[in-house]
């Protein structure tokens, strides 16, 4: 979800972090990725009328509280960055508006590839402007993958509506132990601290009980962009075109002898039954995958009918079907347990790629496995190859594994399995998003 870079996560008060996305903070942890955390308030107003502890004493020590729970959640490297800006006004003070630049500033220096916010829709004013500043700095970057995390949504009504437009929103799992530890380093919201201020704010046990459960909701908004249509393909397949140099280029067969070696390493000479290639063009991945014995029947579809009758008369055996079809609703019916996707991922936007997903999973065999190959150059698409397949493997949810995990300068490989789990597991995978 977050990418191979680093992460930054914007805080209206210290321990909107803890509570919202706890998940990619423990990842980040473990995977020692770049981090920074940008505190939008010190949250020095929770405790109004305090004498012991005025605004700034309060801040500073919930500024404290929120390194504490950087340190449980294994997030010691954490970069910091305060905006100051005052507790409950943030959207009106005058230094909101070069907010976004520090912010994008801070996200072009540690490399980050994802931006987490609260929900426009939590119910906060602090919430609404940290929101807003993140799609602020989406102008500056406009590769940056946006994640919204939720913090006070669970008050709102049930006829409320929760702006979900352009968003498809998942089912991260965390830790809800460590989680709970780490909540519980914000001690001064918990009632634990300040004790002369009778309408100080506190968080409410169902609030916590809440946000200990073990999966947070995250949602991904879409990337701006446009995607070419059907006749862009026929423009490049016109006239025996082979816009990608299939047939002749070193690239392309060294992307289908990887994709060949790392399927015999995973299937030890046992083939797989049925094939499914999207976006097949002629056919030489699953051809390839014929002559190398890995397959028994290969299935390809595209969009373009006369790609498709190369593909036909290219000669690849009776073993091999080639049909029109296109992503991700026009596919062919059956089951089939291997899946190609090599290249094609970053053609579809958001809803096309949740779509495939959905599809695919009525259409794979128990044991089925996918073979995502992406080139990481420039695409000229809305997601490009890396951001194509993460978002399509967090679509996929919990209902497949990575087995095999593979990069080049050029491209990169992920083979991923069906796990083997009980109906109600599947059941509950699909329910991710």
């Amino acid at each position: 979800m977050v990418g191979s870079g680093g992460l930054v996560v914007l805080a209206p008060h210290p321990d909107d972090e803890t509570l919202g996305c706890s998940a990619l903070f423990i990842e980040a942890g473990r995977s020692k990725r770049r981090l920074g955390l940008v505190a939008l308030t010190d949250g020095g107003s929770s405790h109004p009328g305090s004498a012991l502890f005025p605004p700034d004493n309060l801040g500073a020590i919930r500024r404290e509280e929120q390194r504490a729970a950087m340190r449980m959640l294994g997030c010691d490297h954490v970069e910091h960055l305060r905006l100051g800006l005052p507790d409950g006004g943030s959207g009106r003070h005058p230094e909101r508006a070069a907010a976004a630049a520090a912010v994008a500033e801070l996200c072009e220096r540690l490399g980050a590839t994802a931006l987490a916010a609260p929900h426009a829709d939590d119910p906060h004013p602090d919430h609404a402007t940290a929101a807003a500043i993140a799609l602020e700095v989406r102008t500056i970057i406009p590769t940056l993958r946006i994640l919204f995390y939720e913090v006070w949504t669970c008050r709102l009504e049930d006829d409320v509506a929760c702006q979900t437009e352009g968003m498809t929103a998942f089912r991260v799992e965390t830790e809800p132990k460590l989680k709970a530890r780490a909540i519980a380093c914000h001690a001064s919201q918990l009632g634990k601290v300040v004790p002369d201020s009778p309408s100080g704010f506190v968080l409410p046990a169902w609030f916590i009980d809440h946000h200990t459960q073990p999966l947070e909701r995250i949602s991904w908004l879409e990337l701006p962009g446009s995607l070419p249509g059907p006749d862009h393909f026929a423009r490049l397949y016109a006239d025996d075109g082979d816009p990608w140099h299939v047939r002749s280029s070193a690239y392309e067969r060294q992307k289908r002898e990887s994709v060949v070696s790392l399927l015999s390493e995973t299937r030890h000479g046992t083939p797989f039954r049925r094939s499914l290639e999207a976006g097949c063009g002629e056919g030489h991945l699953s051809g390839a995958l014929l002559q190398a014995g890995l397959v028994q029947t290969a299935v390809g579809f595209d969009r373009d009918p006369a790609i498709i009758q190369r593909a036909q008369n290219f000669g690849w055996g009776e073993q091999a079907h080639f049909t029109t079809g296109s992503m991700p609703a026009d596919m062919p019916d059956g089951s089939f347990d291997l899946v190609l996707l090599s290249e094609v991922l970053y053609f579809l936007d958001e809803g096309a790629l949740t779509t495939l997903a959905d599809n695919l999973t009525t259409r794979l065999a128990p044991d089925a496995c996918i073979v995502a190959v992406s080139w990481l150059g420039s695409t000229g698409t809305p997601l490009d190859g890396r951001t194509a397949s993460d978002f399509f493997r967090c679509a996929l949810g919990r209902t497949f594994e990575t087995l095999k995990f593979e990069e080049t300068p050029e491209f990169r490989i992920e083979l991923l399995q069906r796990r083997k789990a009980s109906v109600a597991d599947q059941e509950d995978a699909q329910q991710d998003r």
